[in-house]
């Protein structure tokens, strides 16, 4: 297991806590590039809050680290995805399993093939769409990549439909509050679901600020449980998985 700081003293949500979440979901697999991503954040947001969001211009290595990003934005969004259909099949009695899981999340991304997202440097601009892949041994393959974050992600997925897109540096407290509350509550939850020992989790729990002890839980919207509905009852329908 390793430890994600949120908080440097044990009560309040540290200064970059949202950008220390978003670095360890792009790179779940690399501390150091976690590090180098967190130094960079900072420079374009110290160059963001000088010149002003309307003057703002990232530069060109953050362009380009940008794009590696946003690259894996479908593997982010499949892996919180998958995360929640463990959650969603264990309150219904069902015994999860990463085949089971990956099963239903291929059969739901058969059907629904795109998200659509906005970058997070230009959050008001033009809506881009993403497949997302319906085979199911690339999203074991994903899922095993990502899933020392999967409650992060699934955090992520959840928290989308509601709340408002927002500048990546020009953080707003209540969302960053959300992320980390419910990425908290995603990790509990999917320990309970399944055997999470391997995983190498990010921990949140450890350093998780004691200001947002009663912080609300965010339950997924309606159009994420029922796309996982969904890819529960084809996926029982075709007899690729039992009830």
């Amino acid at each position: 297991m390793q430890h994600l700081i949120l908080s440097d003293d044990g009560f309040n949500v540290a200064h970059n806590a949202y950008h220390r979440l978003v670095a360890a979901i792009y790179f779940p697999l690399s501390a150091r590039d976690q590090q180098q991503a967190l130094i960079l954040a900072d420079i374009e947001k110290a160059e963001f809050v000088r010149v002003g969001g309307a003057k703002y211009k990232p530069t060109e290595i953050f362009r380009a680290a940008s794009r590696i990003a946003e690259k894996r934005t479908a593997h982010i969004y499949l892996t919180g995805f998958v995360a929640l259909s463990y959650i969603w099949q264990k309150d219904f009695g069902q015994s999860p399993s990463l085949n089971r899981s990956a099963i239903i999340a291929s059969c739901a991304a058969n059907s629904f093939g795109k998200i659509r997202w906005r970058p997070a440097i230009d959050p008001f601009g033009k809506e881009r769409a993403t497949s997302v892949t319906s085979d199911l041994s690339s999203v074991e393959r994903i899922f095993r990549k990502y899933r020392s974050v999967a409650h992060i992600c699934a955090a992520h997925v959840a928290a989308s439909e509601y709340l408002a897109p927002t500048h990546l540096w020009d953080e707003v407290p209540e969302v960053t509050a959300s992320l980390i509350t419910n990425a908290a509550m995603y990790q509990a939850a999917l320990s309970v679901s399944t055997n999470t020992s391997g995983w190498n989790i990010w921990d949140v729990h450890k350093h998780f600020p004691a200001s947002l002890g009663q912080w609300p839980f965010l339950e997924p919207g309606e159009e994420v449980l029922s796309w996982i509905a969904h890819g529960y009852e084809v996926a029982v329908s075709e007899g690729l998985i039992k009830k």
